[in-house]
């Protein structure tokens, strides 16, 4: 496994906990889209995390864009455009079908996904007519081959009204318990149409937002998925996003209550653009590797950067001077170990086997794990399945009673006013009757004194 490790001076930082440093080692494989010279669409690129053995994936008419590594590094998903829309396909990383991806979604406008150590693979979609999130397994087969799971829906209510906001670009939590995504409502204020980020509990179904004053317009939340951060992230997970700074992207980070956080890029030197965070795999976790662009229109290249103490450095560009082109987006994840990973071995088990045309080469061993593992994939997917339609149904039927609570009580409200209505009626009605017999009783005593 190619790796390269880059050493700096030894300088003293006063800020934070930092002290020493050495720059990180770099591990594992990025994918990146690009548009390279002559061509006019984006083609997706591979190389080393160092920006070694660089070369092409595709090479079509159509744009490859958005990559996102599977968790064992032997696939890519990304979004294309070759039908006229864009949708979401996988091909291998080390034996590519440029022409022919494996389709994963059949809607029009999916964008942006994320594949997630859960095996989950979450996008945005236009299939509701505004963004919303959705999940798929991309080797499920059955009854539920094909089937997207709506994760976060583009509806959301303010007391009673119910609003629409586009939900985008997806990030899982390394357990897959959290999902945090970009939308432009805001929980503070309905009417305000700024990006902000939001986490969904998918355990609980419930979802908030990140504070204003941790996340005043951000997008692209990216979850850190390492063990060690900053003492005040407090052991929550924690996100890293872009935040717009003087009309210029930078990268910052928060805690998902939004209770720890800070600067990330905006604290090197030289007031650099950066977007697109990605943290590295195993040994490279605690590297925050981004998109920069040291000047306007000087062409987007992959940097990285330590995240506790590279902060006052200016960031190492790994993407070789040979790709002079401007990087449109990129992901960064493992290299595949031998023997094949969960997603091969259940890739195999669909028809046509790892070659989309060959037979199932797995022995008898393997194919039974195989199959538990798809049982195990798709019970837990079931499951899922059946906890949200449990958790839609109480949610309605609380809603329900909701409103019949509100409607027997606005019954008793409008009942006790008709009747104190009523009442009032019947006192005014004596009331004047009373006034005109004492000026009849009035009148006839001056009869009769007259």
């Amino acid at each position: 496994m190619p790796v390269i490790e880059i050493k700096a001076n030894e300088i003293e930082i006063k800020d934070d906990q930092v002290h020493f440093f050495d720059l990180p080692t770099l591990e594992g494989r990025m994918v990146f889209s690009v548009k390279t010279e002559g061509q006019s669409n984006h083609d997706l690129w591979i190389m080393n995390a160092d920006g070694s053995d660089i070369r092409s994936l595709t090479r079509t008419n159509y744009n490859e864009i958005e990559p996102t590594i599977s968790p064992d590094g032997r696939q890519v998903a990304f979004a294309h455009d070759r039908e006229g829309d864009w949708r979401i396909g996988i091909m291998d990383l080390d034996n590519p079908t440029p022409t022919d991806p494996w389709p994963i979604t059949f809607y029009n406008d999916q964008r942006n996904p994320d594949w997630g150590d859960n095996g989950l693979i979450a996008f945005q979609s236009n299939q509701e007519g505004m963004w919303s999130i959705w999940s798929k397994d991309p080797f499920m087969k059955g009854d539920l081959y094909g089937q997207d799971l709506q994760e976060q829906s583009n509806i959301s209510k303010w007391g009673d009204v119910e609003m629409q906001n586009d939900v985008k670009q997806p990030s899982y939590s390394k357990d897959g318990r959290y999902l945090a995504f970009a939308t432009n409502r805001d929980g503070q204020n309905p009417d305000n149409r700024i990006n902000r980020i939001w986490v969904l509990d998918r355990q609980t179904r419930t979802s908030k937002s990140i504070p204003r004053n941790m996340v005043k317009q951000g997008d692209d939340p990216e979850f850190y998925k390492g063990r060690n951060w900053y003492p005040d992230a407090f052991g929550l997970p924690v996100i890293a996003f872009v935040q717009i700074k003087d009309g210029k992207p930078t990268i910052r980070w928060s805690n998902i209550d939004g209770s720890g956080g800070g600067k990330l890029t905006d604290r090197m030197p030289g007031n650099i653009a950066a977007k697109n965070p990605k943290f590295g795999p195993e040994r490279s976790q605690e590297v925050l590797a981004f998109l920069t662009e040291k000047s306007p229109n000087a062409g987007w290249k992959i940097a990285v950067m330590d995240i506790h103490r590279g902060q006052n450095m200016p960031p190492v560009i790994v993407t070789p001077p040979s790709m002079g082109a401007s990087i449109d987006s990129f992901d960064w994840g493992i290299h595949p170990g031998s023997g094949g990973g969960m997603m091969d071995r259940m890739r195999d088990m669909m028809p046509g086997g790892n070659n989309r045309g060959g037979g199932n080469n797995m022995d008898n061993r393997m194919m039974e794990e195989g199959r538990k593992m798809m049982q195990e994939q798709e019970e837990m997917q079931r499951r899922m399945m059946d906890e949200q339609r449990e958790m839609e149904e109480e949610r309605m039927r609380m809603e329900r009673e909701r409103e019949e609570e509100d409607r027997r009580r606005r019954d008793e409200e409008n009942e006790r006013r008709r009747q104190e209505d009523q009442e009032r009626f019947k006192m005014e009605e004596e009331r004047r009757a009373l006034e005109l017999k004492s000026e009849q009783d009035r009148l006839s005593m001056e009869d009769e004194r007259r």
